[in-house]
Order: structure tokens, then C-alpha cells, then sequence
């Protein structure tokens, strides 16, 4: 049987490896194996240690800029105006309350309620209205909105009563 030819390219190359560390003095030798051994801490630190510790540092790094946003967020209490209870009548309150969200409805009266009307606002300013609208005391018995002619803005439409 024919031997592995990893073992049949080796072997020679060991064998003269073995031959010329035999030739060196026992001086030498212990000077070699120092280097190597060396040589052996020096890679195992370069490859293997240090990226792992300047992954692990880039890792608490980012843990801990998530927990001061987790902390910031959680400590920042209201993002838009708070939601005052609605006084007066509702034709002239929600306009009232739209306009410190920049929005300026059409109010008319609608049996109970009134029907309100916006046209071309901002998306992002009307969702935190809506909400505000409702936590204030308003009943929203209808809403519909529409995509305007650009990007980010609606049109809505809603119908508003008190409870």
C-alpha cells in the first residue's frame, strides 16, 4: 500500500529540519526554541487575541450607547404638545388645538359633533394631532385619510363629538 503523499512530500522536509537542528549546538537549540516559542505567543496574540478583545471593546461600547439612548428615551416624557382637555365648543377648540401642531382644519357642525377637514398637511404632523385630538376628550367617530398630491402630505377628513 501506497503511503499518503501529504506523508510522502513531508517527510523529507522534516527529516532535513531534524538534521540541521541537530547540527546547532545546545546553545543554539535552546536559543531557536526560545524564538520559536516566542514567535508562537507573538502570532497567537497579533491573529487571535487581540481582534477577539477589539471586538469584545466595539461590543460594551455599543452596548452602553444603547443603554444611555434606552435611558435618554425613557426619561424624555412627552415628544409633541400635551393634550389639554377640549374647552368650549368644538368648532372653535380644535382649531385651537390643530394650530400648535401646525395644522389648520375647516371646522363645520355636523348633528352632535362637527365634520373636520384638513388638506394638505403633514403626515407626520397630523398622526400626533389625531392622537392628541382623541387623548383630550374627543371622540373621533370617523377618519379618513387621503395621500395628497406630494410625498408626506394627506388630506383627512374626520368626524369629532364629545362623549
Amino acid at each position: 500500500m501506497k503511503p499518503p503523499a501529504l506523508l510522502d512530500r513531508a517527510a523529507p522536509a522534516f527529516a532535513a529540519a531534524t538534521d540541521w537542528m541537530a547540527g546547532r549546538s545546545r546553545r543554539e537549540q535552546i536559543l531557536l526554541a526560545g524564538l520559536g516559542g516566542l514567535l508562537l505567543v507573538a502570532g497567537l496574540w497579533l491573529l487571535i487575541l487581540q481582534p477577539l478583545l477589539d471586538a469584545r471593546a466595539t461590543a460594551v461600547e455599543r452596548i452602553a450607547a444603547y443603554e444611555t439612548l434606552m435611558v435618554r428615551i425613557r426619561t424624555a416624557g412627552a415628544i409633541g404638545p400635551t393634550a389639554q382637555p377640549l374647552t368650549g365648543p368644538l368648532e372653535t377648540a380644535i382649531p385651537i388645538q390643530a394650530a400648535t401642531f401646525g395644522i389648520v382644519p375647516t371646522v363645520t357642525p355636523d348633528g352632535d359633533g362637527v365634520a373636520v377637514t384638513v388638506t394638505g398637511a403633514r403626515y407626520d404632523s397630523v398622526t400626533p394631532w389625531l392622537a392628541a385630538l382623541e387623548a383630550s376628550g374627543a371622540v373621533l367617530s370617523s377618519v379618513r385619510m387621503e395621500r395628497a398630491g406630494s410625498p408626506g402630505v394627506v388630506d383627512v377628513a374626520l368626524g369629532v363629538s364629545r362623549p
